[in-house]
């Protein structure tokens, strides 16, 4: 009997330890295993890839300015011109019988001035002695500067005449490629229409204007040292092009112009770039593909999967910190470099991230760091 209630005794003893053990191991659970990786800072090319546009440089529509039938062009199609060559000649007969004209005015007007002036002369003397009346000697003066004053007409309208028999000869305003002729000899042209006989377009320099987002715009202003410390980063501005083919560009081009609006509707604006293009390869109305670099600078590389986004979509990442406590960190997002971000702000060297687990553990979570596969 005394055996069976010694016996009973053990019993419950041992299963009073039992249930005190499980009560501690359940209000103690067993730390994670989670996979880390250590934060280095290092120097990281920023840069982004956006569309573009290729644009002239500069480009002339050659409309004529005077009426009259083109009698004949003197360039080739498709050939480079200069400035001031001339291009076409419309018929200039009209304009010249209009100018011989006015020379003729001109020569009748000089004629009578002189008449007129004598007479003058000789009555500005008779009158000191009444030997002409005060009428005749007014009416002697007023024919001179009638006279004076048809040739300055006369000289006016030889001008105008000049000017016109000028535009009958048509010049180029700018140096360029020059486009086919677009009307022939023979063709009647007017000086208000609209259509241009011909457009040269100057390829270099050639323009590439690429579309960014307002993101990239502080990219770009940052790199520069527009904003923030006033330092321009290594390489910022460096625009590199890849044509449509998948071909690079081998020339580098400069920034010009970051337009000053951006649009509302889809929070893209232009950013006009320049490009020297000795062989023409780039022709307007192209489209590229840019790298746009906004220069080298120190951050962290972390995967893109270890960093998450709280309710407001500001990122953050856990961090594994003292005594192996999970913690919370907001990090500042540059871009993404490959697979990663490259992480600006938020992050110290020699900080342990996680990069597995991130569903299971939460921040105050106590985790083993494990190494990450090879």
């Amino acid at each position: 009997m005394i055996v069976r209630e010694i016996a009973g005794l053990c019993l419950a003893g041992s299963l009073l330890s039992l249930t005190s053990c499980n009560k501690e191991s359940a209000s103690s659970p067993a730390a994670a295993n989670v996979q880390v990786i250590t934060a280095h800072s290092r120097v990281v090319d920023f840069s982004g890839y956006v569309p573009g546009r290729v644009a002239p440089f500069r480009q002339a529509f050659i409309r004529p300015q005077v009426n009259g039938v083109i009698l004949k062009r003197f360039f080739n199609e498709g050939a480079d011109v200069v400035a001031g060559q001339q291009l076409y000649q419309i018929d200039p007969a009209p304009y010249e019988a209009v100018l011989a004209g006015a020379q003729a005015a001109l020569a009748r007007g000089q004629a009578e001035l002189l008449t007129a002036d004598a007479r003058k002369r000789r009555f500005a003397h008779l009158s000191t002695i009444n030997a002409v009346s005060q009428q005749d000697f007014d009416d002697a003066t007023a024919t001179s500067a009638r006279a004076n004053a048809d040739i300055a007409s006369a000289r006016a309208q030889i001008m105008a005449a000049q000017v016109n028999v000028n535009y009958a000869k048509m010049f180029a305003p700018i140096a360029g490629r020059i486009s086919r002729t677009l009307l022939t000899e023979g063709e009647l042209v007017t000086a208000d229409q609209t259509t241009p006989l011909a457009v040269i377009t100057q390829l270099d320099p050639i323009y590439v204007d690429l579309t960014i987002n307002s993101e990239d715009v502080l990219q770009l202003k940052e790199g520069l040292g527009v904003a923030g410390s006033g330092q321009p980063a290594d390489g910022a501005g460096k625009v590199e092009v890849m044509l449509d083919t998948g071909r690079p560009y081998s020339i580098p081009g400069k920034i010009d112009l970051v337009e000053v609006i951006v649009d509302p509707g889809t929070g893209m604006t232009t950013l006009r770039t320049t490009f020297h293009n000795p062989n023409a390869i780039l022709l307007p109305g192209m489209f590229v593909h840019a790298t746009l670099h906004y220069g080298r600078r120190s951050a962290f590389l972390v995967p893109q999967n270890a960093v998450m986004r709280d309710l407001h979509a500001d990122p953050y990442v856990l961090i594994l910190g003292e005594n192996d406590k999970v913690e919370e960190r907001s990090v500042k997002v540059a871009l993404d470099v490959g697979n990663s971000w490259a992480i600006t702000g938020g992050l110290r060297e020699g900080d342990r991230v996680l990069v597995s687990g991130l569903q299971s553990i939460h921040p105050g979570d106590t985790a083993h760091a494990a190494a990450m596969p090879s």
